[in-house]
């Protein structure tokens, strides 16, 4: 599982202080942002609309005066029939007076015509501000259209043109059907410059006969509005350029007038473009009043603004103002860059100011807390920084190195007692394990445990005070005669391991273990009382190797317990079957410990004869346990170790409980008579449980066999551990009606005193007298004594082992009563086991046969 990493204590201080300085400056910078884009906004309408407003007010005088003007001629000649056809001779005088003195301030103005419907032209196109050119169709050109070079027909024509209608023109026709004066839309003209031309047109109407005589027609050169244009934006830093209904690009401020061809439309630069496609792309909605927008163009912020121009004769554009940012608030946003600019770096020099004071408010806390790090790996140096002076990172400063001094004291007094046996004052098992890692590993030595045999019973009978005394005066006697390299330590209770390196040989270790054993040779006195201890010594020889001594100490202990099975050697070597046999008991209790689990144990059941009428009276239940790796394990393999730790009393409760369902089903089922008994063996842990009577009453319930049927066997020599709680427990089963059966009898060594205070049913005589009855004449009367002890006790007898006919014939003859033996069956599962009288007698001609 993986770790949760911790925030430190500096991150978790500086993130909370650098956040909340970012967010005030954000906060700031926001706030400053949106001010200033609110007053951008609102300069940026006020001026583009009060732009705006005085170009629409200049172009409508620019383009007013010439129509005005138009009108004017248009009225005069209609009034004083100036047209009359075939020659124009006087409407051509009243022309040229016109555009010499009425047009002679309208720069704007090219060219000025009348066209009529007799499809007759005249007019006149300047040249400069002082020079004018005829443009002339009637007789006197034979109704072509000629172009002089001066001011009368008498000049050089320059250009003709046949077939010339000015009844087809497109400043001619809308008007000649609408009759109202307007604006023609762009075209260009038809002479030899083929200028766009936007005209100004008003028809000729005869009052008298309310016909059309003609068209006066006043021409502009769009050149001229784009100079206007030009002008308009002298003292503005922006552009300017207008469009008509239809988007088209009538006019620009970008280029000079002399740079636009006049042969055909302004081409719009890349930042009109820009903005016509920003306006294109957002489906800008365009009012009576107008509309703003900004868009971004080569990195650059524009704000423009687009309104509609339309005067009383109907003509339709759109004047569209652009101005870059910067332009609108002069150095207002090179300030407002700086303002951000210089907030960020006083926000960083705050922060790095701050971050150093932190660091200096922190660097004692993070430097006790490496320390207390360092502690922990038993250093004890404490180096803590001088930081910012304050009271409380002080006062933690110096409790800290208090702490640390004490901790320190304390844990070398608790090294001393881990180190140290307290009693004694020599090495304890920690304490030569680790005296023996650097300076012996890999070098030949001897380890010795010495163990005090019996020493649980001479401290209950001298006391424990006085017991402690004793191993004092023990260890004191073992240290005088020690080499000097040896280490001697307390292991144990009652155990002490001494080391000696350099021993290679066994007959060097055989004279020092001598040397142990010899003070027990002598009474120890303790508080005047003398005390005789006896010892065994269990050995390991060899090289020591790195970080062995743990090894040794278990293998010395295995040979130990060795020794101290033989009275006739006191001192035994290690040998690896040892380990390997403890290893196996280690493997065997594990899966003992899963046979319980698992419920891999089974109930063999072996029958008991009536002697008097050779037929099965009942059974005795035999535990067995078939493992999945092992087979069928005989119970001598297990009983024992599962006896040692404790695991005899679940095993003991699964198979009482096993073996009384499986009588109840077969007594149920009359496959055995309603008085067959049933013997199970009752370990003496299981009979001492504080509930075990409660336990056997549930199982008795749950299997449904009355207590009468249940014969409980308890081995005789373990009854005495615990007499008075024992026998009170065979009290209350016999209460229940269960009897109670003496196992192994004979072999124990309980006094005859002792077995009148136990309340029993019979007795088992062990199977070591019956095999030798017939062998050996000593053992007869033995039998007979306890089967005439059984009849005194009212008891009855049951012999174990039969084997032969003749062990079963005199058992008869010394009348005891009941027997049991492969003599008659072996034990086998209930699947296989029979009762039949039959199957006992077939049993009985196979072992006398064999």
């Amino acid at each position: 599982m993986l770790k949760t990493r911790l925030l430190t204590l500096r991150l978790a201080v500086m993130v909370p202080f650098t956040s909340l300085l970012l967010l005030t400056v954000g906060v700031i910078t926001f706030a400053q942002q949106n001010s200033y884009e609110r007053m951008l906004a609102e300069v940026s309408g006020k001026l583009l609309t009060s732009y705006t407003r005085s170009i629409s007010n200049d172009l409508r005088l620019f383009l007013g005066d010439p129509f005005n003007t138009n009108l004017t001629i248009a009225d005069s000649i209609q009034r004083h029939q100036l047209y009359q056809p075939p020659r124009l001779t006087g409407l051509e005088a009243y022309l040229k007076d016109a555009i010499s003195t009425l047009y002679i301030h309208q720069p704007q103005i090219s060219t000025i015509g009348f066209g009529s419907e007799d499809k007759y032209f005249v007019g006149f196109r300047k040249k400069n501000r002082h020079q004018l050119s005829l443009l002339l169709k009637d007789r006197r050109t034979d109704n072509e259209l000629h172009i002089y070079s001066g001011s009368t027909h008498f000049g050089t024509t320059t250009h003709k043109i046949s077939a010339y209608d000015p009844t087809l023109r497109p400043w001619y026709q809308p008007f000649a059907r609408s009759l109202t004066p307007g604006w023609a839309d762009v075209y260009t003209n038809q002479d030899e410059t083929h200028t766009l031309t936007i005209s100004a047109v008003s028809p000729v109407i005869d009052d008298s006969h309310n016909t059309l005589i003609g068209v006066m027609v006043t021409d502009i050169n769009l050149n001229y509005i784009n100079s206007f244009l030009q002008r308009e934006s002298r003292d503005f830093s922006g552009s300017t350029y207008i469009v008509d209904d239809k988007g088209k690009l009538i006019a620009s401020s970008v280029l000079p007038p002399e740079e636009q061809p006049a042969t055909q439309l302004p081409q719009p630069d890349s930042l009109i473009a820009a903005s016509q496609k920003f306006m294109v792309q957002t489906q800008l909605a365009l009012t009576n009043m107008g509309a703003e927008f900004e868009f971004e163009h080569d990195n650059t912020r524009y704000f423009s603004r687009i309104t509609p121009y339309q005067d009383e004769y109907n003509l339709k554009w759109n004047i569209v103002v652009i101005m870059p940012e910067e332009d609108l608030l002069g150095q207002l946003p090179e300030h407002q860059k700086s303002g951000l600019l210089a907030a960020a770096l006083l926000a960083g020099c705050g922060l790095l100011i701050g971050l150093l004071v932190l660091n200096k408010l922190t660097q004692p806390i993070i430097d006790i807390a490496r320390a207390s790090q360092k502690i922990t790996e038993s250093n004890w140096n404490v180096d803590i920084r001088p930081g910012i002076k304050l009271h409380e990172t002080d006062q933690l400063t110096q409790a800290f190195k208090a702490m640390s001094a004490r901790l320190q004291h304390s844990f070398n007094s608790l090294r001393k007692l881990v180190l140290y046996d307290n009693l004694t004052g020599l090495l304890s098992r920690e304490g030569i394990t680790e005296a023996t890692v650097s300076p012996h590993t890999n070098q030949h030595a001897t380890l010795m445990i010495i163990g005090l045999k019996a020493f649980s019973h001479i401290n209950d009978s001298i006391g424990h005070l006085n017991g402690d005394q004793l191993l004092v005066l023990i260890a004191r006697r073992l240290e005088k005669d020690l080499p000097d390299t040896s280490l001697l330590s307390r292991v144990g209770r009652d155990e002490f391991a001494v080391f000696i390196p350099g021993f290679e040989t066994h007959d060097n270790a055989e004279l020092i273990a001598g040397q142990l054993l010899a003070p027990f040779s002598f009474p120890f006195i303790v508080n005047g009382v003398e005390v005789m201890v006896s010892a065994s010594i269990g050995a390991v020889q060899g090289v020591l190797p790195q970080d062995g001594m743990a090894e040794w100490l278990r293998n010395a202990s295995l040979a130990l317990n060795k020794a101290k099975t033989q009275e006739d050697k006191p001192v035994h070597y290690f040998e690896p079957r040892m380990l390997e046999a403890s290893l196996e008991k280690t493997r065997l209790a594990a899966e003992i410990n899963r046979a319980l689990e698992h419920n891999e144990l089974e109930v063999h059941f072996q029958p008991l004869i009536d002697l008097a009428s050779e037929t099965p009276c009942g059974a005795e239940a035999l535990v067995r346990w078939r493992s999945p790796t092992r087979g069928l394990v005989p119970p001598i393999q297990f009983i024992p170790l599962a006896e040692e730790n404790g695991m005899i009393i679940e095993m003991g409760q699964q198979i009482l409980r096993m073996a009384c369902q499986q009588t109840s089903q077969m007594i149920a089922q009359q496959h055995w008579p309603q008085t067959f008994m049933l013997h199970v063996n009752l370990s003496v842990r299981q009979l001492l449980q504080a509930n075990f009577v409660e336990q056997l009453e549930n199982i008795l319930t749950e299997s449904g066999l009355p207590a009468a049927n249940l014969t409980l066997e308890i081995t005789e020599s373990r009854l005495i551990s615990q007499p008075q709680q024992a026998t009170e427990t065979l009290q209350h089963l016999r209460q229940l009606g269960v009897h109670i059966a003496i196992d192994d009898f004979g072999t124990g060594y309980s006094s005859l005193a002792y077995l009148t205070q136990l309340p029993f049913d019979s007795l088992k005589i062990d199977r070591s007298f019956v095999n030798q009855m017939t062998e050996s004449s000593n053992y007869t009367p033995v039998i007979a004594a306890i089967i005439t002890l059984a009849e005194n006790f009212n008891a009855d007898v049951v012999a174990e082992g039969v084997e032969t006919k003749e062990q079963a014939e005199q058992l008869k003859l010394l009348g005891c009563r009941y027997a049991q033996g492969f003599y008659y069956a072996k034990p086998q599962p209930l699947s296989e086991w029979s009762t039949d009288q039959e199957s006992i007698s077939r049993v009985s001609a196979d072992m006398d046969n064999g």
